[in-house]
């Protein structure tokens, strides 16, 4: 579910049949998480840098848009504050040759 576009944190709390008070203090106090927004780029960032690993033909703007993200700069913002790497520098220091 965290793939989808556009996704907020009212549509989460409706999919899981929740308050959205309970969601959001279940994503912050219950999972650690400073804020919904995080939690979500987190969950997308791990996907995608198993792709990157995993699907090393499959170029990047694919798999930025397979996890969720609309433009590659808002992927590469966020893989580069969670991986402290650009997708393509991790993709190339992970791929067994």
């Amino acid at each position: 579910y965290y793939r989808t576009e556009h996704l907020t944190l009212k549509m989460l709390a409706e999919q899981l049949e929740l308050p959205e008070y309970r969601t959001r203090a279940l994503i912050n106090k219950q999972l650690g998480y400073r804020n919904f927004n995080d939690y979500i780029n987190q969950l997308r960032i791990a996907e995608a840098s198993k792709r990157l690993v995993s699907d090393p033909d499959t170029p990047v703007l694919n798999i930025a848009l397979d996890v969720g993200y609309r433009t590659l700069s808002s992927f590469n913002r966020a893989f580069r504050e969670i991986k402290q790497s650009t997708p393509t520098e991790f993709r190339r220091n992970n791929t067994v040759s």
